[in-house]
């Protein structure tokens, strides 16, 4: 048996006072404490919701903005829709400045701490007219991540974090609306997409979610509208040259080489337009210059925006190879140059049979293949009319695919051919599309690909002796490791 160890009563009543002197320690001094490194006061004690206007005066310049009823604004140097997400971001950074460190003696020199100079002061009004007290941003700290800042006329300085300088370090076009144009999609009836040469891509709503291009009311993408749509409203200003242009020659604008005109409203009466011209380069970053309507500014955009929203007509084109009802396809036949031929046939209950290979037809991958047909689109229209099918592989397609409604009646076919490129196109119509190859491999089936694989029966490892069994009768098989079990002993 294990010996026994007495505690003394003295020593379990010395532990217990020094838990109840750690505890009370805890609670008296460090619990505060920590409480109040969570709870810093601020530079600025202000609700983010109260503010309605921010003073910015920094050493050459001055940006005042004011909150109205449609939101942030640009008061000086002049006057502009500002960023609200900018300005909101410039608030929350203002008001959640705390006080790390007090330096309660007003030191002679404040050049050394940036302070001759703020870069900037900030000054917010308050929804009840009042101001806050200046706020003087300094230099930041060597080391330590801080920055000096003085609150109005206070004799001491206080240190914040250097997060509340970099925030405030903005320039006019940093906090200026850069959104080009401004709608929502359902609110637009008709895109008109004109170039300075050449004919003009008009897209025209026929209901909430169809289009149509004109001339020739031919199927629109509603996929690559929206996509469209989505784009220009999201196309923005990286800088803004001009704000009161005397000469629109200079930035090509005279004769624009785009204008991208949008109707709004039910009868289209509304009108918002952006016009494209020169390009330039800032920075090793090729821009292009851009005005809305008859508003005198000037904006610079980003190149690439220019060339997302420059689209022609058959980039808007529903290039759907063959539009049908995939609940009525009663059969499909693929066959393949190789020589490769499999049917596939629906049945009353909806089952799918398999001819023209051997094996349990495969329950995914034909429906797979069926919804395959009915998304196929091209990615671009190569020949429309296609007089000559040879240089696409397509007067001999290396895949063929022909559908059959549950009446027997041919619902179309679809020709596929694999050159340097991917061709595809419905039969006896008038148009080559080329195809993305990822859509091309979704056709690209063998026979094999719609029967189930043969699984091999697992071997079957003895890890018990079996209990004897009689002789086999009728040249029945021994059981399983039978051989392996045998002790080497006659049976007499």
């Amino acid at each position: 048996m294990a010996t026994e160890v007495p505690v003394s009563l003295r020593r379990i009543l010395a532990l217990l006072v020094l838990v109840a002197a750690l505890g009370t320690y805890l609670y008296v001094y460090e619990l505060p404490q920590a409480e109040k490194e969570g709870k810093k006061d601020k530079l600025l004690a202000v609700d983010k919701d109260a503010v309605t206007g921010i003073s910015l005066v920094f050493p050459d310049r001055q940006i005042d903005l004011r909150k109205g009823d449609n939101g942030w604004r640009l008061v000086k140097p002049l006057d502009a829709p500002a960023d609200d997400g900018a300005v909101k971001g410039l608030v929350t950074t203002i008001a959640d400045a705390d006080i790390q460190k007090t330096i309660d003696e007003l030191p002679q020199d404040l050049a050394s701490f940036g302070l001759d100079k703020p870069d900037p002061t900030v000054t917010l009004t308050l929804k009840d007219g009042t101001h806050t007290p200046p706020l003087a941003v300094g230099k930041n700290t060597a080391i330590g991540g801080k920055t000096y800042a003085r609150r109005g006329d206070e004799p001491k300085l206080y240190l914040t974090g250097s997060s509340l300088h970099f925030g405030l370090d903005k320039q006019v076009k940093d906090l200026r609306d850069k959104q080009l144009l401004a709608f929502q999609d359902d609110d637009v009836t008709r895109v008109e997409i004109a170039p300075e040469t050449g004919d003009a891509t008009v897209l025209a709503r026929k209901d909430k979610d169809s289009w149509t291009l004109q001339p020739g009311d031919r199927p629109a993408d509603a996929t690559e509208v929206r996509s469209y749509l989505a784009s220009l409203r999201a196309a923005r200003a990286v800088d803004f040259p001009d704000d009161a242009p005397t000469d629109l020659g200079k930035y090509g604008l005279g004769k624009p080489r785009l204008t991208i005109t949008l109707r709004t409203g039910k009868d289209g009466s509304e009108t918002r337009s952006l016009l494209f011209g020169g390009a330039t380069t800032e920075n090793s970053q090729k821009q292009v210059y851009a005005k809305r309507g008859a508003e005198p500014t000037v904006y610079a955009v980003g190149d690439w925006s220019y060339r997302t929203l420059g689209k022609t007509p058959n980039q808007f084109r529903d290039k759907t190879v063959l539009g049908f009802d995939p609940t009525r396809v009663g059969k499909m036949v693929l066959e393949r140059k190789d020589g490769g031929h499999v049917t596939l046939a629906r049945g009353e209950q909806g089952t799918w049979t398999v001819d023209g290979v051997d094996g349990k037809p495969n329950l995914a991958s034909i429906p797979r293949f069926l919804d395959d047909l009915h998304d196929l689109r091209g990615s671009d229209i190569v020949a429309e009319p296609a007089t000559d099918l040879g240089p696409y592989g397509l007067d001999a397609p290396d895949l063929r695919v022909t559908l059959i409604d549950k009446d027997g009646t041919e619902m179309g076919q679809i020709l596929a051919a694999k050159r340097e490129k991917y061709y595809v196109m419905r039969a006896g119509g008038p148009t080559v599309f080329e195809a993305r190859d990822y859509m091309y491999a979704r056709l690209d089936k063998q026979p094999k690909d719609f029967v189930q694989s043969e699984l091999k029966e697992p071997a079957v490892t003895a890890t018990t002796t079996p209990p004897a069994q009689e002789p086999t009768i009728g040249g029945e098989e021994q059981a399983p490791g039978e051989d392996e079990q045998d002790d080497g002993q006659d049976d007499d």
